[in-house]
Order: C-alpha cells, then sequence, then structure tokens
C-alpha cells in the first residue's frame, strides 16, 4: 500500500477503505459519478463574479447557460491513459463529466453575461437586472422645514 502521508490517522482511513474495497466493488464502479465544480462567487453592487478553476479542460469542453436566474456550468475532462507495463499508485485527478447550476437571489440581465477562459479559471460576470440594482433615492422636503 502507497501512503501519501506519515499521520496515523489517514493510515487507518487507507486500512479501513482497503477493508471495505470487497463490500464496496470496483473503483471504476464510481468513475462516471459527475463531478463536483468548486467556484467562488462575489456579490457587487451592479453584479455577480464567478470564478471556477478548470485546469486542464479545453475550452471546447465548457458550457455555460443561463435560464431566468439559473446560471449552468457543464463539461467533460478526459481522463489519460497510463501503459500497460506500469502500475497507478495514487489517482486523485479525476476526469469525466461536471455541472453546477446555480441560482441567483436577483434577477440577471441574461443578454449582458459574458464569460472569459484564462489560464485555466473560467470567469463569468452576470450583471443584475435594472430593476434590481440598488439605487439612491432622493428625500425631497415638503412644506415647512424647522
Amino acid at each position: 500500500m502507497f501512503y501519501r502521508t506519515r499521520n496515523p490517522y489517514f493510515r487507518m482511513v487507507d486500512r479501513l477503505l482497503q477493508d471495505a474495497r470487497p463490500l464496496l466493488g470496483d473503483r471504476s464502479e464510481f468513475a462516471n459519478l459527475p463531478l463536483g465544480l468548486a467556484l467562488d462567487v462575489e456579490e457587487a453592487a451592479d453584479g455577480y463574479t464567478l470564478r471556477a478553476n478548470l485546469p486542464g479542460v479545453k475550452l471546447d469542453d465548457i458550457n455555460v447557460s443561463i435560464h431566468e436566474d439559473v446560471l449552468t456550468i457543464n463539461g467533460e475532462t478526459a481522463s489519460e491513459q497510463h501503459s500497460e507495463d506500469s502500475k497507478l499508485l495514487i489517482r486523485e485527478r479525476r476526469a469525466g463529466k461536471f455541472s453546477r447550476s446555480l441560482r441567483f437571489p436577483g434577477i440577471i440581465e441574461g443578454d449582458a453575461v459574458s464569460a472569459s477562459f484564462e489560464d485555466g479559471v473560467l470567469t463569468i460576470s452576470l450583471p443584475k437586472a435594472e430593476a434590481h440594482t440598488p439605487r439612491q433615492i432622493p428625500v425631497n422636503v415638503t412644506g415647512s422645514a424647522s
């Protein structure tokens, strides 16, 4: 067994997982499960900015869509093949389909949404609809001001 750390708790978990393997079956059963997509979302007065790290993903394999106030990002990463005469000791980089949908609290100006992809980081700008953009309301004095 190849250990990634010397921490005894990690070794204990590795042993538990190894013992459970006959009950769980081959790990390939879990290979086609959708992957989660970690992301950061910032809110400003005029809109939202979303950033997702997608290292190794090709631009053609990313799909971004918006319907009303729900943004959906999905795509796929290909798995790398290793030679038959070698043995894979650790596989932490997952491959497969990924998808993430987010509902925003306010209405998004769908026609103004823009996305860019640079150095493996997907950045999406989602402006708020004009009706939901905060604005300052002036207060007028009526009558006599004392």
